[in-house]
């Protein structure tokens, strides 16, 4: 056979090589191409399954997992077609992590406005306990967001005042005097209502009208304790007391620490009219690691209608500052009246008893 013949045949071969290699690449891209398309027609429901797996696990870490593209063992240098098919593949796995950050974007958003309205509620929790030391016997009352007054009716004595104060129809606290000969039914007239207190007569600066059997400064505990084991024994499951008048007994360190040491042992909580500026009672209270509780508002020192109201929109206005206030009033015509006419303005907040913020 010739030499030309040869080469001939040689080309032919080559040829035909060639031609069988351009096949089988073209076959190749064709089932890569076909692969891509499976890859990006995977329903939605595959990816919510992911982003569902990745919610479960643990807030504090988030670990989210990479979806990897297969590996191809190609050349390194790939056709047009094969850029194409790749360019596709990088644009799902880039949605796909898309969906996984808003997920996760999500679960933070959520976290934070948890946290948030955790720090608000042990915010609002601190407010309402400004005006005491915590004490496990307080248990504040945690159902509603509202802020809440609290306002005791001083000076309560007789069954008029009973009918008047019912006839409110609203929730007060109502604090009678012990009995004595002027008012002997105070104990029968506590029992009508579902709670109340007792008003507790203590010495006065400068006041000519004394209650009989009101405390002084330099009355002996033992004098004291007498007074308190009576009221406790007259008023059934009695737990607060507050002062009437008082500006001299609790300004005195001593008296106090004798009052606040008898009550500590009957289970009594002492509730400071703050009748004077420099009463001692926060300074006792603390001493003892007794709750400190003291009224922020008094309603009447006017006895006119128009004057109780704005001491009532005042009232309010504190509580929703602070969170928790008590108001000090009397059972007078006016005062009455002024509180009849305030029950819009008393339905921004929650009119509670004493128990409900102190414990019972």
């Amino acid at each position: 056979m010739s030499k030309k013949k040869l080469v001939q045949i040689q080309r032919y071969l080559i040829i035909a090589i060639l031609f069988l290699l351009c096949i089988a690449l073209a076959l190749g891209i064709l089932v890569k191409y076909q692969n891509s398309q499976d890859v990006s027609s995977v329903k939605p429901d595959y990816f919510i399954d992911k982003q569902e797996d990745l919610i479960s696990l643990n807030k504090d870490h988030y670990e989210i997992g990479i979806f990897q593209e297969n590996e191809f063992d190609n050349n390194k240098s790939v056709s047009i077609l094969e850029q194409k098919i790749q360019e596709i593949d990088d644009l799902n796995t880039s949605l796909n992590e898309q969906n996984l950050s808003s997920v996760e974007q999500n679960l933070s958003l959520e976290q934070n406005q948890s946290l948030e309205q955790n720090f608000i509620l042990k915010d609002t929790n601190l407010t309402q306990d400004q005006n005491l030391t915590f004490n496990e016997d307080i248990h504040l009352n945690k159902i509603s967001k509202k802020p809440k007054l609290a306002i005791i009716i001083d000076d309560m004595a007789n069954a008029s005042q009973v009918r008047g104060l019912k006839a409110l129809n609203l929730k007060l606290n109502p604090s009678f005097f012990p009995p004595d000969k002027n008012h002997s039914e105070t104990p029968k007239l506590a029992l009508k209502f579902d709670f109340y207190m007792v008003h507790l007569p203590l010495a006065a600066i400068n006041y000519n009208k004394p209650e009989l059997d009101t405390l002084n400064p330099n009355d002996s505990k033992e004098r004291i304790f007498k007074k308190i084991k009576q009221i406790k024994k007259d008023f059934k499951d009695l737990r607060y007391i507050n002062n009437h008048t008082g500006s001299l007994f609790t300004s005195n360190e001593e008296a106090m620490r004798k009052l606040y040491e008898v009550l500590k042992n009957q289970n009594i909580f002492f509730v400071d009219s703050k009748t004077i500026g420099n009463s001692k009672a926060n300074k006792i209270a603390k001493e003892l690691s007794m709750p400190y509780i003291q009224r922020d508002v008094f309603l009447d020192n006017e006895d006119d209608v128009n004057y109780v109201k704005k001491q009532l929109e005042s009232a309010v206005k504190l509580a929703q500052k602070k969170g928790f206030v008590i108001a000090i009033g009397h059972p007078r015509k006016n005062t009455f009246k002024a509180l009849e006419q305030s029950k819009d303005l008393l339905k921004g907040v929650d009119l509670v008893y004493l128990s409900e913020i102190y414990g019972k």
